[in-house]
């Protein structure tokens, strides 16, 4: 029994430092293990990224070594041991230098920590030189996925009535080892959109062509249509492209007997003034509208800048020497102080086919009194 007792305690005694070891071994705990650079654009050099460290144990860490899997990625680290609760870093530098497409490198730690080693990882997709320089060059600085575009929103400009317009987009396909299909989650009728082409290569160019009908928009002055942008069948953020026209009355064929016999618009006045009124109260004013000239005098829009302000024509066809009223309401509810708000009038006037209303008002928010 005594020889059993011997034996027993001198196995504890050697396993006692390796217990004591492992108990007192430091632990270190990362922010994260890994990270995604995106596209890296070789003209533009190294990129690097921190991983930042925090000793979570109760003795000091030491980072033995930090070993990179190639040699374009270069890393950098606390040397000084880190006592327990203080963090440290270590510094990864990677070089897109004829490194062209998808790459992901890992980094081996070193330490006296448990676990002994551990790996982290760097990622992206490197954009070739040649892409690189086209992108800075002209401007591409909308980014929807791999896809750069050199704008967002694109203008018709002024567009007459009966006519169609064509606007275009240009892309460039970052990626470099993925084709990018294109397409519109709903495109209306009035819009005619082509991919040139269908679908772009990687490290390629292409453009989105636009064709705006008028007459399908049926609509007058500013119009804006906003499109859903979808890649490789995906809605991916910031995918909205912006579409806008000013649509006018076509009054170039026009000769000169049928100029003087074209309606004139009139207005008793363009600007009316409210003056105070209480917040939460709704006011109206009758515009007046008349027609001076020698044919019918039609109103082709009307809108108003608000959606706190509504506009009610009486009649939308006017007779030589008629008159109508143009009926304004404005809902203070929410408004405070100085307001001003812009009514557009478009009517077939050759001479001033666009006319601007104004109200004006001061929004007084009334003092609650204390009983």
């Amino acid at each position: 029994m005594k020889i059993k007792k011997a034996i027993l305690s001198f196995c504890l005694l050697c396993m006692a430092p390796v217990l004591y070891s492992q108990f007192t071994r430091p632990t270190i705990a990362f922010e994260t293990s890994e990270h995604d650079f995106g596209n890296v654009y070789e003209s533009e050099g190294t990129v690097s990224v921190d991983f930042e460290f925090t000793n979570t144990g109760k003795v000091p860490v030491i980072l033995q070594n930090v070993h990179a899997s190639c040699g374009c990625a270069s890393p950098e680290w606390t040397k000084e041991p880190v006592v327990p609760g203080q963090d440290g870093r270590i510094k990864v530098t990677f070089n897109p230098k004829n490194r062209p497409g998808p790459f992901t490198k890992t980094i081996t730690v070193t330490s006296n920590a448990e676990p002994a080693v551990k790996t982290l990882t760097i990622k992206g997709t490197v954009i070739p030189v040649q892409i690189s320089r086209l992108v800075n060059a002209l401007g591409y600085k909308y980014t929807i996925g791999d896809l750069k575009l050199q704008k967002v929103h694109a203008s018709f400009g002024d567009v007459l009535m009966g006519r169609d317009d064509t606007v275009s987009i240009n892309l460039i396909n970052t990626s470099a080892d993925k084709t990018l299909h294109l397409g519109f989650l709903k495109i209306p009728d009035h819009l005619t959109v082509h991919f040139i082409p269908d679908s772009i290569p990687p490290n390629d160019v292409g453009k989105i062509h636009f064709v705006f009908s008028s007459v399908k928009r049926n609509d007058w002055d500013y119009v804006i249509d906003r499109l859903h942008l979808m890649i490789n069948g995906e809605l991916l953020p910031n995918n909205t492209i912006s579409l806008t026209a000013n649509v006018k009355e076509d009054f170039s064929t026009m000769t000169a007997e049928q100029f003087s016999r074209s309606p004139v618009v009139s207005f008793d006045a363009t600007v009316f003034d409210f003056g105070y009124v209480t917040a939460g109260t709704r006011v109206e004013h009758d515009f007046v509208m008349t027609n001076k000239g020698k044919s019918n005098l039609y109103v082709r829009k009307l809108s108003a800048s608000c959606g706190c302000t509504a506009v009610q024509p009486s009649k939308t066809v006017i007779a030589p020497g008629e008159s109508t009223e143009i009926k304004v309401l404005f809902n203070t509810k929410g408004r405070n102080g100085a307001d001003k708000k812009a009514i557009t009038v478009i009517t077939n006037d050759p001479r001033q086919s666009k006319t601007i209303l104004w109200i004006k008002a001061f929004v007084e928010n009334p003092v609650s009194q204390t009983p």
